[in-house]
């Protein structure tokens, strides 16, 4: 069974993975693999194994010229959204220079641009972005991504610390760049355990949050990538619990593309 997400379409898709999606959200991906090996990763049920090597970095020249020649592709602030990473982790030593490159120059677009990572993004890496070209309140938003604090070396073992990652936080309110806590997947009976902690956090920094399923194999809602071969894993209890009780101390959205969507300003 096949069910898509309003403004998702499974077959309308760029076969390539550097670059896919459809004509309001299109990823790009500057490097093929990851090297955080969370016990979640969907890269394997790909068949998207690929080390972090400089064999899998494309060029951003070519990556541009992809995307300017894809018929999906508008231009524009009101135009299709651009999700860097998704098949990499774009903030990683051996892309972080190409991904800031692509992002100063996809900024004279004027589309939405948004940017996950498990990383941690420093002033002074924040800072080669150039500032000055963020014309919009959604020009530019950075989703610093956890699926549990106190277990992180578990089940993200090859990640940077939650803790030293939600320091990239302070960004937002110095420079007045949308960031999100991006809870995503929720891992049943783990996640959950951190909820106290995860509000501290949105306290503390006057962030929002975006609380996302697991991606599976199987049948379901067909999630945002991999050309209908990924599906929204069935929400759980704490899916639900969580949510509710982060309403209480923000905004939480379901899924990243909704800030841009609902043009929230922050």
């Amino acid at each position: 069974m096949y069910i898509t997400i309003e403004g998702i379409d499974a077959i309308d898709t760029i076969t390539n993975n550097y670059l896919y999606g459809n004509r309001e959200r299109l990823f790009l991906n500057t490097n093929l693999g990851c090297n955080s090996k969370c016990s979640y990763c969907y890269l394997p049920s790909l068949d998207l194994t690929f080390g972090k090597t400089p064999n899998n970095i494309i060029q951003t020249e070519k990556l541009l010229e992809m995307l300017n020649s894809n018929t999906n592709f508008k231009k524009g602030k009101d135009g299709t959204i651009l999700s860097l990473g998704c098949y990499s982790e774009c903030w990683d030593e051996i892309n972080k220079e190409d991904t800031i490159n692509l992002i100063n120059i996809l900024l004279e677009y004027q589309n939405p641009i948004q940017l996950a990572t498990k990383k941690y993004i420093s002033e002074d890496d924040f800072c080669k972005i150039n500032l000055n070209k963020i014309k919009h309140p959604n020009h530019l938003s950075i989703f610093i991504s956890s699926s549990t604090i106190t277990q992180f070396q578990k089940y993200e073992k090859g990640t940077i610390d939650p803790i030293l990652r939600f320091d990239s936080f302070k960004m937002q309110s110095k420079y007045n760049i949308p960031m999100y806590l991006y809870i995503k997947p929720v891992l049943e009976n783990i996640t959950i355990t951190d909820i106290n902690l995860y509000i501290q956090i949105i306290k503390q920094y006057n962030i929002d949050a975006i609380v996302g399923g697991l991606f599976t194999t199987g049948e379901g809602v067909i999630a945002p990538i991999s050309e209908g071969k990924l599906y929204y894993k069935d929400n759980n209890n704490d899916y639900d619990y969580i949510v509710k009780e982060l309403s209480l101390y923000c905004k939480v959205y379901r899924y990243s593309i909704e800030p841009i969507k609902q043009g929230i300003k922050k």
